[in-house]
């Protein structure tokens, strides 16, 4: 494959010490890299609308053991060639090779040892079938982490022009149904693809590319740690990645890192977020290779540095030291009541328990059963009973439900009791119900 080299001259303003830095700063990934930088065996595809070389990416690229018509590095879906590169205006050309430089680079500064796979799509009409083949191509050239900046958008049927360029808001992409369908063929077959939320113009509104359950979601902060004011508030954000603030005259508040037709060259953008998120995702398949895409989901959303969950942020920011250096017992779902936190207290003449269950390892209980007991449920009420002469029930259950923990955090499970006198004593026994979570259980007595 032809790809043009430069001879860069762009300087990064006063400030930026380096590419990517209060970026990579926040996600603590040179703290990840003293554990891992990811491996070769773990590929990272990159979908966008054009790529150019820069020298910063050398080393990085992926190369084809087995190409076939010229795709060392990827393939060109819009154009049908090896190139890479968008042709088109001047202006158009600036964005295009610079966008594509942009979020290559990211990656490559976030997992350095991870290849990266090239492939581009188009918004022409006749690019539509350019998106799904694009997924289909990495997935099927052994892509574990796809990074899809942009999400496509419906074409107005009469002359092939975005319909969002002409007035209509964002909809279902009825016109490719192709798309959503390989999205799902990346899922099933093991992948994770990363998409951000943000620049949305500032509304809430619903984008098909990202809510799918077959792609992660992630907001974007600014270099405070905070929800940049592109961030988009959505019901499906899972945490949060770096995508740098706009309109300020404050060069820092950017984010740098490589161009096309620029040494660096400053973005802001969900665009932005979407390939830091994809290069922790890729260092996180390094470091757990015998884990699954849904364990590795749940291991990025998990470690995320936040508190709860708000529809701008999901989960927190990105932790990639956190992500990848998870004790032995953590790589698990445990449940822990904390029977020091938890109480029985009286609402309007009823009991109610307060019931605090801890999740000490990473992976979610998406099905928790919470059970009250008037004692404890693991030892006999009646000792001197015998099969054949059996007593009634003495210890019986008192109230139950279900519920979920998310990995590594702590949940109130609020519990009505239906025993109509106060009982001497109030034990909680919980378990997990999903496959695969056999063991997975507490008992404790609460206040």
């Amino acid at each position: 494959m032809a790809i043009t080299e430069q001879k860069e001259t762009g300087v990064l303003p006063e400030g930026v010490r380096e590419p990517y830095d209060w970026a990579l700063d926040q996600m603590r990934v040179r703290e990840a890299h003293a554990v891992t930088q990811g491996s070769p065996d773990v590929i990272v595809a990159v979908i966008d609308l054009g790529y150019r070389f820069h020298p910063d990416h050398e080393g990085h690229l992926w190369v084809n053991p087995r190409p076939t018509r010229g795709d060392v590095h990827g393939w060109d879906f819009a154009e049908e060639d090896a190139t890479l590169e968008y042709e088109g205006s001047r202006d158009d050309t600036v964005y295009h090779r610079g966008h594509h430089a942009f979020v290559v680079g990211e990656v490559a500064a976030t997992a350095p040892k991870c290849p990266i796979m090239i492939l581009r799509v188009g918004y022409e009409p006749h690019h539509q079938k350019s998106w799904p083949r694009a997924v289909r191509y990495a997935v099927d050239h052994g892509a574990k982490v796809l990074v899809m900046p942009h999400g496509y958008i419906t074409l107005d049927h009469t002359d092939g022009v975005p319909s969002f360029y002409k007035g209509t808001d964002f909809n279902y992409p009825y016109d490719n149904i192709g798309l959503i369908e390989a999205l799902d063929y990346a899922y099933q077959s093991g992948c994770l693809v990363i998409k951000g939320t943000a620049d949305n113009r500032g509304r809430r509104v619903a984008t098909v590319n990202a809510g799918l359950d077959s792609v992660f979601a992630v907001g974007s902060t600014n270099k405070h740690g905070v929800a940049a004011n592109i961030a988009a508030s959505a019901d499906y954000v899972e945490a949060a990645t770096p995508g740098g603030e706009r309109n300020t005259d404050d060069p820092t508040e950017s984010i740098w890192g490589t161009g096309g037709d620029h040494d660096y060259i400053p973005f802001e953008g969900g665009c932005m977020a979407s390939a830091f998120g994809g290069g922790v995702a890729a260092l996180a398949f390094s470091q757990y290779p015998h884990l699954s895409n849904g364990e590795i989901r749940q291991i990025l959303r998990n470690t995320s540095q936040g508190s709860g969950w708000d529809p701008l942020l999901g989960h927190g920011i990105f932790d990639a030291y956190r992500a990848v250096s998870l004790a032995p017992q953590e790589l698990s779902a445990g449940l822990r009541v904390d029977s020091t936190a938890s109480q029985v207290r009286r609402e309007d003449g009823k009991l109610v328990a307060d019931i605090v269950v801890e999740n000490t390892g990473v992976f979610d209980v998406s099905r928790m059963l919470t059970v009250a007991f008037n004692g404890d449920p693991k030892s006999a009420a009646d000792s001197s009973a015998t099969r054949e002469q059996a007593n009634i029930l003495i210890r019986r259950q008192i109230g139950h439900c279900i519920a979920s923990v998310p990995g590594l955090e702590r949940v109130t499970v609020s519990l009505a009791l239906e025993d109509e006198s106060e009982p001497d004593e109030v034990w909680v026994q919980v378990n997990a119900l999903e496959v695969g979570k056999a063991g997975v259980y507490d008992t404790a007595r609460i206040r």
